[in-house]
C-alpha cells in the first residue's frame, strides 16, 4: 500500500506542537528520548488516570443488535471518479440457513453510522460490496470517502458463534495497485475476537531490497474517556538482533488511519520489529510490506497480549 496522507490525518511532530495538544482528527507521532524496555508496565503506568473500557464496547456499541461481528478496518473510495480509488469486501454466510445482516459504515472520526444497511444472505451464500455504489459516504475535501465498516447478523441467531466470514480489498486503478486482507473478528463474545491491547510486526525500511512497510491501526477510543491529549498507543522499534533503538507515542482521536513504518523508525534501520501497545483500550494492527507498489503482501500483525514483555 503506497502512503496515503490523509487530509484529515495530520502527521505533527512534538516540536510543532505544545505539549499535550493534538488537533481533532489528527495523528501526533512523538520519538522518546530513550527506548522502553517494558511496554506492559510503562503502558499500565500511562494508563492509570484514564478511565478503562470492555473491549470493542464503544466502537460495537453501534452494532448493539447484532451478534457475530465483522470488522472492515478502513475503506477509501473516491467519490469524484468511477475510475478511482475504492474499497470493496465481500462476506459469506456459513450457515445452510439464511442470515438477516446489518452493515454499517462508520466514519473514521467518531464512528458515527453514515450509511446503514440490512441484507438477506441465503446459506453459504457470498454478499459482495463495491463501496462505489454505497450512496451517502461523506467525503472529505479532497473527494475521497474514508471510514470503517462493521458488519454483524441481526439478534436471534444466539445457537452459532461462526455464522460469517471475508476478506476485503483496496484498488486503485491509477497505479494498479492492489491490497486486501481478512475481515477482522470483533465479535465480543467470541474468544477469538481479533482486538488486542499488544501487538508486534516486522518492517522494512528502505534497504538493498527498497521495501517498505504501511501500517494501518484501527482503535477502539473509549468515548470521552480517553482523550487525544493523552497517548493512545507506545511502541518500541528493536533492530533485528533484538536492540531496543527507539520508542514513540501515538496520539489521535480516530478509529482508524494510516502511517508509514518509516514514520515510527529510524531513517537508517532498514529493517527489524516494531512492538506497540494500545493504553486503555484495544485495537487491532495490520499491515502491507510491498516493493515499489509492484509487489504487495497484506497481514495482520501479531496479537501480543499473552506473551510476557
Amino acid at each position: 500500500m503506497k502512503y496515503r496522507l490523509l487530509p484529515i490525518l495530520v502527521l505533527a511532530l512534538a516540536t510543532t506542537l505544545p505539549l499535550g495538544a493534538t488537533p481533532r482528527g489528527a495523528v501526533d507521532v512523538r520519538i522518546l528520548d530513550e527506548p522502553i524496555t517494558n511496554l506492559a508496565d510503562h503502558a499500565e503506568l500511562a494508563a492509570r488516570t484514564a478511565q478503562r473500557t470492555a473491549p470493542v464496547d464503544q466502537l460495537l456499541a453501534r452494532t448493539s443488535s447484532t451478534t457475530d461481528s465483522l470488522l472492515v478496518p478502513f475503506f477509501e473510495v473516491d467519490r469524484r471518479s468511477k475510475h478511482g480509488v475504492t474499497t470493496l469486501f465481500a462476506v459469506r454466510n456459513e450457515t445452510a440457513r439464511e442470515l438477516p445482516v446489518r452493515i454499517l459504515y462508520l466514519t473514521n472520526l467518531d464512528a458515527s453510522a453514515q450509511v446503514v444497511e440490512e441484507v438477506r444472505i441465503p446459506g453459504h451464500a457470498v454478499h459482495t460490496v463495491n463501496l462505489r455504489d454505497v450512496e451517502g459516504l461523506q467525503a472529505d475535501d479532497d473527494g475521497i470517502a474514508r471510514g470503517l465498516v462493521i458488519l454483524g447478523v441481526i439478534d436471534g441467531w444466539q445457537d452459532d458463534s461462526d455464522y460469517l466470514s471475508g476478506d476485503f480489498l483496496f484498488i486503485d486503478p491509477h497505479t494498479g495497485f492492489s491490497t486486501g486482507n481478512t475481515l477482522v473478528n470483533v465479535s465480543v463474545s467470541d474468544p477469538q475476537n481479533e482486538f488486542c491491547a499488544g501487538w508486534g510486526t516486522r518492517f522494512f525500511n528502505g534497504g538493498t531490497l527498497g521495501a517498505r512497510t504501511d501500517l494501518t491501526f484501527t482503535v477502539d477510543i473509549p468515548g470521552g474517556a480517553h482523550p487525544i491529549d493523552r497517548p493512545t498507543a507506545i511502541g518500541t522499534v528493536y533492530d533485528e538482533q533484538g536492540t531496543p533503538v527507539q520508542s514513540f507515542e501515538l496520539r489521535t482521536d480516530l478509529h482508524t488511519f494510516h502511517l508509514p513504518a518509516s514514520s515510527l523508525v529510524p531513517a537508517d534501520l532498514p529493517n527489524g520489529t516494531i512492538s506497540l501497545r494500545f493504553l486503555g483500550t484495544e485495537g487491532v494492527v495490520l499491515l502491507e510490506h510491498s516493493e515499489t507498489n509492484r509487489i504487495a503482501l497484506g497481514m495482520k500483525a501479531v496479537c501480543r497480549d499473552r506473551v510476557e514483555e
